[in-house]
């Protein structure tokens, strides 16, 4: 099996467990922390980067090498999902954490948690896509 599409299928798995985590636990206890205290708290948060922006990188550097060697369309569908989630990052999660430390409102959280659906359910439809292309 080539190292590339295991490296690729492992990085995107891993995203797409915490990307769940985040959109289930870590993103909804926002609200429970004080607005005084959460500015401290959300900086601490982007300690969160050491490990998420490394292994996207792989993601979409394993993706894009597998994409120009000759995938499928399918792979490439699975690629325009990957897009999709880079491209929700920077139009929505990290401009939103940013605000969140100026104004740590209940409707900024919302819109979080609310815009990360795009990337958990692209990652989720990515794994789905990737196990089968692993074993067709």
């Amino acid at each position: 099996m080539d190292l590339v599409l295991l490296l690729h299928i492992f990085t995107s798995l891993f995203m797409c467990g915490l990307c769940w985590f985040v959109q289930i636990v870590h993103y909804p206890l926002f609200k429970e922390i004080p607005a005084a205290k959460f500015p401290a708290y959300q900086k601490k948060n982007y300690a969160t980067g050491y490990i998420t922006v490394p292994l996207m990188f792989a993601e979409l550097g394993t993706g894009l090498w597998l994409l120009f060697t000759d995938y499928s369309q399918l792979f490439l569908v699975n690629m325009v999902l990957l897009g999709l989630i880079w491209a929700s990052t920077f139009i929505f999660q990290v401009p939103t954490h940013m605000q969140l430390v100026e104004t740590p409102t209940h409707t900024l959280m919302n819109k979080l948690i609310r815009t990360n659906w795009i990337r958990t359910l692209s990652w989720t439809a990515r794994s789905i896509l990737l196990g089968y292309l692993l074993f067709e």
